[in-house]
């Protein structure tokens, strides 16, 4: 959804990494993890390297917001089909997506301690860096519901369909806090409060879509290219942009 410049999230406006590129910007998406406790039947589907967990997929605000979950799935299930399940439910149950989204470079270094000590050689390392930078709100907001609400990492003895409503009444408690006390030290120690059992939703180009239901393949497809040259137009001028500070304006890639 493109927005009035009035609507643009103070925490993009005010960071020249992320202003003008992701000015229209309205949340992030990601999928983490969270401790469960299951019946003898369930406990294969659930099972991770930690334990027993649940798959939650949440979008967010870039100053931390929860505006949807979907938690529950098994922690076996592909975070794109996840993705996937929000976006084809009832519009009142399923997640809403305005226009589109941009995901990253495929075969691109992305996540940040891929970047550390390393600077940019192309406009697509560069698109990741940021694209991941701002990812990590979301990653933030996850570790600050687990640090804040310690019953999600306590696999606590209740039913499961309970557990599941648990996970959905921390993020309204979390955004209550958030709204009342904008200043809570937890929810702005961005350090403190990384996600380590977070995952990236989706990464593959094949989900550069328009997620409008019922799509033909062509208009699938048609949905997929518009975003790809989106992607593209922010990524070189981003790149161009760097140059012209740091590289002399020399756009050189290698």
């Amino acid at each position: 959804m493109r927005q009035a410049p009035n609507d643009i999230p103070q925490e993009i406006v005010n960071n020249p990494l992320y202003y003008p590129y992701f000015k229209d910007c309205i949340g992030m998406i990601d999928g983490t993890h969270v401790d469960a406790m299951l019946p003898i039947n369930l406990v294969a589907r659930f099972r991770g390297r930690k334990g027993f967990i649940q798959n939650v997929l949440a979008a967010c605000t870039p100053n931390k917001l929860y505006t949807y979950v979907l938690a529950g799935w098994e922690r076996s299930t592909n975070g794109y089909r996840i993705l996937q399940d929000a976006l084809s439910r009832p519009q009142s149950h399923g997640l809403r997506v305005y226009d589109g989204f941009i995901s990253p470079y495929r075969g691109v270094r992305y996540h940040l301690k891929e970047h550390s000590g390393k600077t940019p050689k192309n406009r697509r390392e560069l698109f990741n860096l940021r694209h991941s930078s701002l990812r990590s709100k979301i990653e933030s907001a996850f570790g600050t519901l687990k640090n804040r609400f310690k019953i999600l990492c306590a696999k606590p003895h209740y039913s499961f369909p309970i557990q599941v409503d648990i996970v959905l009444a921390c993020t309204v408690l979390h955004n209550f806090i958030a709204t009342v006390d904008p200043r809570d030290k937890l929810l702005n120690d961005d350090e403190f409060n990384k996600d380590i059992d977070g995952e990236v939703a989706f990464e593959n180009d094949t989900n550069l879509v328009d997620f409008t239901q019922n799509q033909s393949q062509r208009e699938q497809t048609k949905s997929r290219n518009k975003w790809e040259t989106l992607r593209d137009d922010i990524a070189w001028a981003m790149w161009v942009d760097y140059c012209d500070k740091f590289n002399h304006g020399v756009t050189t890639e290698t």
